[in-house]
């Protein structure tokens, strides 16, 4: 049983499902499965160096999901970042409890990839890669 004070992240297996699910996809494909959903495709230029995302908005649930594509216009990172974070802790105690966690490299190991946390000047959010 999970504790009582992170039950409201029962949501988020949902989302790490989602952004999983997202892995090795274009962004052709990623429009197919959630245009239900609001999506932002970018693509920013700097010199020689080229980059594409796709941000997908889960407006119920408060967060956002983002796409990094690699070379091959696929997608290799996909991060979840949710509007409020409850206390860090909470969020690594519920994955303590439903996922194995890699200690030698940070990270959760989930069915068909990895979870780990990254920090940034704007907060915390969750990247998910093979």
């Amino acid at each position: 049983m999970l504790p009582e004070n992170i039950l409201n992240l029962k949501v988020f297996p949902n989302l790490i499902a989602s952004a999983s699910s997202l892995l090795n996809l274009s962004d052709r494909q990623i429009w197919e499965r959630f245009n239900q959903y609001p999506i932002c495709f970018i693509e920013f230029y700097e010199k020689e160096e080229r980059q594409k995302s796709v941000e997908i908005r889960f407006d119920r649930e408060q967060t956002s999901i983002t796409c990094l594509f690699d070379e091959s216009d696929r997608c290799d990172f996909a991060f979840i970042i949710p509007d409020h974070l409850n206390p860090l802790t909470d969020f690594v105690n519920f994955f303590n409890a439903i996922y194995d966690f890699d200690a030698v490299r940070c990270r959760w190991i989930l069915a068909n990839g990895f979870l780990s946390q990254k920090r940034s000047k704007e907060g915390v959010c969750f990247m998910i890669n093979r």
